[in-house]
C-alpha cells in the first residue's frame, strides 16, 4: 500500500472517530446522582451501571469497577479524591466514580484490613434543561369593551436551568392561528450555559372578531443541542381566551319587596355591547306561577339593537297570588347570523312579597245521610302567609237543615304557627242531595291590608233504600217508609208520628173474626 493511500485510510478513520467521539471526558459537565459507602465486594446501580469496590489494599487504594448491562467497561485504582471516568463514546451515557472518602484501618496483630469502605460520588453527563416561560398580558380578551387592550402582547424567555451547556438553541412561537402584528416568533441563540437565560422574544398578536367565543393555545418551542449531538426539546403554553365581537346583556330588574295589596314592576333591559347593530333579537319573558301577569303585556317582543345602544324592550307589572320569596325566571336574548342561533340569558331577580294570606276548609263527617240525620260540619282556619292576620266568620243555617249545638261564629287573630277551627252539628230535614254553602272569611292585618276568602262547598248524599225507585228530584218513591218512621221516632223531632203501613186492613180482619164468633154463639 502507498503511503498516500495510508495517509487516506488515516484520515477517513480520524473522521470517523471525531464524529463518534466529539468531545473528551474533560469536556463533560457533570451532574451529581448518589452518594454511597460501599464496603469490600458491595455494588451499587444507577441506571444500567453497575459500581463495585472489588478490592482494597493498605497502600491506600480502592479498586472500583464498572459494569454496564452486566458487561465489564472500566476499572480504577482510586486513592482519596481520585476518580474513574467510563466515557460512552456510542451513546453518551457517560459516568464517573470519585472517592470523596477512605477507610483502611488495619489489625495491629495481623496486620490485615479491618472491614474498609470507600465512600464514592457518582456522577453521570449533565444535560441542558430549558425553562421556556411563555408570558401573556391577560387570559382573555374581549374586544366589545374599551378597556381591552388593542393587540395580545407577549414575551418568551428562555433560562438554562440543567446540568450542561445547550447550543444552537432555536425558539419557536406557534400563535394557534393568530395574526402577527408586530415583533417575531423565532429566535436563535447560538449557545446558553447553565443558569443563563435569553434576551426576551417580544411580539404583538391581533385580536381576531369572533361571533363565537373561542380559545387559543400559544406554544413556545425551544430545541437545543448538547455536546453529545443530542437535540431536547422544551415547550412553554399558555392560553387564551377570545370573547365574542358582539355580545347581548340583558338585564332583568323586579322590584326586590312587595305588599300582598302591591303590584311588581318588571323590567328587560337590552344592552348591545359589540361594535355591529344586531337586527331580530328575540326577546322572551317566562312567567312564573307564583304571580299573576296584569294587563295582558306581551312578554315576547323582536327589536333591533345598534352597536353600543341600550334600550328597554319589555315592562311589565305583577300582581302577587300569595307571599314568600321567589325567584322569578331568566329572560333570553336570540338572533340568528350565518344560520346559526346565538343565545343569551339575563339573571334571575328575586322577589319577596310579604302579607296574610287565609286559607279556609269546611269538612263533614258523613258523605250520606236519611233526613232527620245530623252531620258535624267543620271549618277550618289557616294562615300561609307571613303577617298575623284577624279573622272573622259568620256562618248561616243552610235551607233545609236546622241548627241544633256548636259554634258559627269565629273572630280571632290567625298566624303561620297555628291553625284553628270551630264546629257546629245541623239537622238534614231535605229529601234530595245537599251542598253546603261555601264558609266566606273577612281578615285584615295590622298593615290595613284586608281581604275576602271562601271554602270549599261540602256534599251529602241522600240515602237510596235497596230496591226503591228514585224520582226525578232524588227522593225515594217511598220516603214515609217505615225506616224513615223509625229515625224519626227515635230522634223524637218529628211533630207527627207516621201510621204503620196495613193498619187498616187489620183492624179489618179483626172486626171480622169478632163477628163470626158472635154469630156461632147466637146459633147455639
Amino acid at each position: 500500500m502507498s503511503i498516500k493511500s495510508m495517509s487516506f485510510l488515516f484520515l477517513v478513520l480520524f473522521c470517523l472517530i471525531s464524529q463518534v467521539s466529539a468531545y473528551s471526558s474533560d469536556d463533560i459537565e457533570w451532574e451529581s446522582v448518589k452518594t454511597v459507602t460501599l464496603h469490600w465486594g458491595d455494588s451499587y446501580k444507577v441506571d444500567n451501571y453497575v459500581i463495585t469496590a472489588d478490592d482494597f489494599n493498605k497502600d491506600g487504594y480502592a479498586y472500583i469497577t464498572i459494569y454496564k448491562d452486566n458487561v465489564y467497561m472500566t476499572a480504577g485504582a482510586l486513592k482519596l479524591s481520585d476518580n474513574v471516568v467510563y466515557r460512552d463514546t456510542a451513546n453518551g451515557d457517560d459516568i464517573k466514580v470519585y472517592a470523596s472518602a477512605l477507610s483502611l484501618k488495619t489489625d495491629s496483630w495481623t496486620g490485615n484490613l479491618i472491614d474498609p469502605t470507600v465512600k464514592v460520588q457518582i456522577y453521570r453527563r449533565g444535560l441542558p434543561d430549558l425553562e421556556v416561560k411563555l408570558n401573556i398580558e391577560k387570559d382573555s380578551y374581549d374586544p366589545t369593551r374599551l378597556s381591552t387592550p388593542r393587540f395580545i402582547e407577549g414575551n418568551v424567555t428562555i433560562k438554562n436551568v440543567g446540568d450542561a451547556k445547550a447550543t444552537n438553541v432555536v425558539l419557536n412561537v406557534d400563535t394557534a392561528g393568530l395574526e402577527l402584528a408586530d415583533g417575531k416568533l423565532t429566535q436563535t441563540t447560538p449557545s446558553l450555559e447553565k443558569g443563563e437565560t435569553t434576551k426576551p422574544l417580544a411580539f404583538k398578536l391581533q385580536i381576531p372578531l369572533l361571533w363565537d367565543e373561542e380559545d387559543f393555545k400559544i406554544v413556545a418551542q425551544a430545541a437545543a443541542i448538547d455536546i453529545n449531538n443530542d437535540k431536547h426539546v422544551f415547550n412553554g403554553t399558555k392560553t387564551i381566551t377570545i370573547r365574542p365581537k358582539s355580545e347581548i346583556i340583558l338585564t332583568k330588574s323586579c322590584t326586590g319587596k312587595i305588599y300582598m295589596d302591591q303590584t311588581a314592576y318588571v323590567s328587560l333591559v337590552v344592552r348591545n355591547t359589540g361594535p355591529y347593530a344586531l337586527n331580530s333579537v328575540l326577546i322572551s319573558d317566562i312567567q312564573t306561577d307564583d304571580l299573576e301577569l296584569k294587563d295582558n303585556v306581551q312578554t315576547k317582543k323582536t327589536i333591533s339593537v345598534n352597536a353600543q345602544e341600550t334600550t328597554t324592550a319589555i315592562e311589565y307589572t305583577l300582581k302577587p297570588i300569595k307571599p314568600g320569596k321567589f325567584t322569578l325566571p331568566k329572560a333570553t336574548a336570540k338572533f340568528t347570523v350565518d344560520g346559526k342561533e346565538y343565545t343569551f340569558e339575563s339573571d334571575a331577580p328575586t322577589i319577596e312579597i310579604n302579607g296574610p294570606y287565609i286559607v279556609l276548609e269546611k269538612k263533614v263527617n258523613v258523605s250520606s245521610f236519611n233526613p232527620g240525620d245530623n252531620v258535624l260540619v267543620t271549618v277550618s282556619v289557616k294562615n300561609e302567609g307571613n303577617r298575623d292576620a284577624n279573622v272573622k266568620i259568620e256562618e248561616t243555617v243552610p235551607e233545609g237543615t236546622r241548627f241544633v249545638s256548636g259554634v258559627m261564629t269565629f273572630d280571632d287573630v290567625v298566624n303561620n304557627k297555628k291553625p284553628q277551627s270551630f264546629s257546629y252539628v245541623l239537622k238534614l230535614e231535605k229529601e234530595a242531595d245537599m251542598k253546603l254553602p261555601a264558609t266566606s272569611a273577612k281578615f285584615v292585618d295590622m298593615e290595613g291590608y284586608k281581604g275576602e276568602k271562601v271554602s270549599n262547598m261540602p256534599e251529602i248524599a241522600l240515602k237510596v233504600a235497596s230496591g226503591q225507585d228514585t224520582t226525578s228530584d232524588g227522593r225515594s218513591g217511598n220516603a214515609g217508609s217505615s225506616s224513615s218512621g223509625k229515625a224519626q221516632a227515635s230522634s223524637g223531632t218529628s211533630d207527627e208520628v207516621g201510621q204503620q203501613p196495613g193498619f187498616e186492613a187489620w183492624v179489618l180482619v179483626i172486626a171480622l173474626i169478632a163477628v163470626m164468633k158472635f154469630s156461632r154463639k147466637g146459633q147455639n
